[in-house]
């Protein structure tokens, strides 16, 4: 009897768990798409409830990143483009030429979509260190 509260309470405690939707800023690295920007997750009312997800995403992408805007800076007094490169270096892609990064949605751990949402400008590292395209280090 124990045994099977305890399965029930897991399972439920699971299944709550999985109750999030999950937003992030992508790029298209040498292996696919890696995530560089993690949000954090949102909670929803259940795995069908998509549109409210993707409307959060992008009203969190609108106020984080200044709809896109690279040279956001984040509360942590970085750039969000400088955590972008940040998070490529720790991929081991130190220097990184132009991408555009791109916001993505998902709900219950579902397959990542794509918001619609992309960055104002192209992210690009030489070193780790961000700086604009269009004037190099």
């Amino acid at each position: 009897m124990k045994f099977l509260l305890i399965l029930l309470f897991f399972t439920a405690f699971s299944w709550a768990q999985a109750q999030e939707c999950d937003c992030g800023a992508f790029v298209n690295g040498r292996n696919g798409e890696l995530e560089v920007y993690p949000f954090d997750p949102i909670q929803v009312q259940s795995c069908e409830d998509v549109e409210s997800c993707s409307s959060t995403c992008d009203e969190e992408w609108a106020t984080i990143t200044n709809n896109g805007d690279l040279d956001t800076v984040l509360e942590n007094g970085e750039t969000l483009g400088q955590a972008l490169c940040d998070t490529l270096a720790s991929e081991g892609q130190e220097d990184v030429p132009p991408h555009e990064v791109f916001l993505y949605y998902r709900i219950c751990d579902g397959p990542w979509q794509f918001d619609e949402e992309q960055s104002t400008a192209q992210v690009c590292c030489t070193a780790g260190t961000y700086h604009s395209c269009d004037v190099p280090p």
